[in-house]
């Protein structure tokens, strides 16, 4: 949910890509790399989804935000990033085979 992952052997290069949804409101996760400590985290606040990275020095993040078209790349250090934020419909409908029986006719 946080999305904090290796992008390269040994963290040099990181891949940020937080998921929401759901009823879930945060998640954090964090790393300690050969070059320092990793973190990626989100949280909604009103109408707003806020992801605040930590980037070790001398590596970069790929991050990739809910609802923008293409990842970006930063370098290290604290960065806040905001967006605007709608929650999805929850529980989700029902996928249903669209040859399968009926539920009237099930046994």
């Amino acid at each position: 949910m946080a999305g904090l992952e290796a992008a390269e052997p040994g963290w040099r290069r990181l891949r940020i890509a937080p998921v929401s949804g759901g009823n879930l409101t945060c998640a954090k996760a964090a790393h300690q790399t050969a070059y320092g400590r990793a973190e990626a985290g989100r949280r909604i606040e009103d109408d707003t989804l806020v992801v605040d990275v930590l980037v070790p020095p001398n590596t970069r993040a790929e991050v990739r935000l809910p609802g923008d078209a293409a990842p970006f790349e930063v370098g290290s250090g604290r960065r806040t990033f905001r967006r605007p934020y709608t929650a999805p419909t929850w529980p989700p409908a029902a996928i249903r085979h669209p040859l399968g029986a009926s539920e009237e006719g099930a046994e």
